[in-house]
């Protein structure tokens, strides 16, 4: 059975590499996107900071309140149960029913 379910919003409990070469630090949110052989590993967006895009493309730091904001997509990896904290589940998140 896994131990997560898809949409749970998690944080990291350990660094991980980034397939582009970069490293996310513990504590970092995600997201589960995918679960792979029962819960023996997860495919995890993992989120950075609040930031919207300039009108030429470049993305500028902003607030959750501030319009067309969003957290900035770090990478989606493969990350182990061990690596991985529920923060909030996604039943919590989208109410029962919708889930």
């Amino acid at each position: 059975m896994s131990k997560f379910q898809l949409f749970d919003a998690v944080s990291l409990t350990e660094s991980i590499a980034l397939a582009d070469g970069g490293i996310v630090p513990p504590e970092t949110a995600g997201a589960i996107v995918e679960i792979f052989k029962n819960g023996e590993a997860y495919l995890v967006e993992l989120f950075g900071g609040w930031v919207k895009a300039e009108v030429g493309g470049d993305f500028i730091p902003a607030t959750q309140d501030e319009p067309e904001s969003f957290m900035e997509t770090m990478g989606v990896e493969t990350v182990y149960p061990h690596q991985l904290r529920l923060v909030k589940s996604a039943r919590e998140i989208m109410g029962v029913r919708e889930h």
